[in-house]
């Protein structure tokens, strides 16, 4: 599928800033979609990203904590071993709750000096201060949360009334949370899914067979796509193996993310199959998910919303640390019945005949397909009234 090309309509505009941690690759990916698409339909305006740890850095003892625990969360991701999640969960949130005026005047030097019109949020629990510190220094700036998530695993992780902002809730169960957590109705849009890359939109491209080649693949064999996110995860190494046990007629591409040591881990297998392995790519991968027959990794939102944008059936492996987060996208993953979720590696690998052979996978992903990027952007351009002529949803055409 193509976007249709349209002649954008210059017009005066204001700054936006995207507000993003760096806590796994979900947050970050859903940011630069979101700026990719503004920047796009809005060729004037400032559309920056932001590291929310830069902003918390001017409460020195905050912004500690901020980046340790995201440091230590990522660490968790790539060994595959997260533990305590509802704990660090609750940690961060009393430790948000500590800040006090005094430290949000502190945080507010940051939007004095880089000012901001709109403020739009992709990160969870540590809302009220960022928009308490940007309205102290703009009164006038908009608020704008969009959970990045199929549910809120706990209140006040998404929704927090007694701050004014709006939200874009890309699930049912989203925009009833928010109404029961007290969001008023002009507060609350629902939205059909969750952003994803403007690249996701584009249509398997014509000379698949030429790419596959040109990476050493066997473009007669099925194709997967293995990728735990931009931490990568050891187990990637336990799933490689035990599809290397089941089949010999697949090719694999294996994106092993910041993991460097993962990286040298799959080079150094010895596999019955293709494959291509990546490391950190600064671009989103979604070219290489074009090319895939299907994909694996974990139950995050960003993954599930990639492979069904891209029309690539997956197979997850069942979450265990991630569970009080990740549990509603798998049972998500189960009713829309657009992919399988797996318990272990060999499971995974058992799985891999049933998502390339049923047709069942695609129709049902026929029937999810969303333009929930472009609608945010419709939203945020009405909330922040950027365009008095702006232009109308892309069209995407087979």
């Amino acid at each position: 599928m193509q976007a249709d090309s349209m002649k954008t309509v210059p017009h005066a505009c204001g700054t936006i800033a995207i507000v993003y941690s760096e806590a796994a690759s979900g947050p970050h990916s859903a940011a630069t979609a979101l700026k990719d698409v503004l920047q796009t339909r809005n060729p004037n305006c400032h559309v920056r990203l932001v590291n929310i740890a830069e902003i918390f850095d001017h409460h020195p003892l905050f912004g500690k904590f901020v980046r340790t625990a995201i440091r230590f969360f990522n660490w968790q991701l790539r060994n595959d071993s997260v533990v305590g999640l509802k704990k660090l969960i609750d940690l961060s949130l009393f430790c948000h709750n500590l800040v006090g005026k005094r430290g949000i005047r502190k945080i507010a030097q940051y939007w004095k000096s880089s000012p901001a019109d709109m403020v739009v949020s992709v990160t969870p629990m540590y809302n009220p201060v960022l928009y308490r510190s940007a309205q102290l220094a703009n009164p006038d700036v908009q608020c704008i949360t969009v959970p990045v998530d199929f549910e809120e695993a706990r209140s006040n992780y998404w929704f927090t009334p007694n701050v004014k902002q709006h939200y874009l809730n890309g699930s049912a169960r989203l925009q009833l949370q928010a109404a029961k957590a007290g969001i008023p109705e002009k507060e609350r849009f629902r939205i059909d899914g969750m952003p994803v890359g403007i690249c996701a939109y584009e249509c398997t491209p014509h000379n698949r067979n030429e790419q596959l080649r040109a990476i050493g693949l066997n473009p007669s064999w099925p194709v997967g796509f293995l990728s735990f996110g931009a931490q990568g995860s050891r187990g990637i190494v336990a799933i490689t193996k035990a599809l290397a046990q089941q089949h010999r007629h697949l090719n694999l591409i294996i994106m092993c993310g910041k993991n460097k040591k993962l990286y040298k881990q799959v080079t150094a297998l010895k596999l019955p199959f293709p494959v291509a392995v990546y490391t950190y790519l600064p671009k989103t991968p979604l070219r290489h998910l074009h090319l895939a027959d299907f994909a694996i990794g974990k139950p995050g939102t960003m993954t599930i919303t990639e492979s069904l944008i891209t029309q690539t059936p997956l197979i997850v492996q069942q979450s265990k640390g991630m569970r009080p987060i990740q549990k509603a996208n798998e049972e998500w993953l189960k009713q829309a019945k657009t992919g399988i979720v797996a318990s272990t590696p060999e499971t995974i690998a058992a799985s891999v005949n049933e998502i390339v052979n049923n047709p069942v996978f695609k129709e049902q992903m026929d029937e999810y397909h969303h333009q929930a990027l472009y609608q945010m952007a419709a939203f945020i351009e009405k909330i922040g009234k950027l365009n008095q002529i702006h232009k109308p949803y892309l069209h995407v055409t087979a």
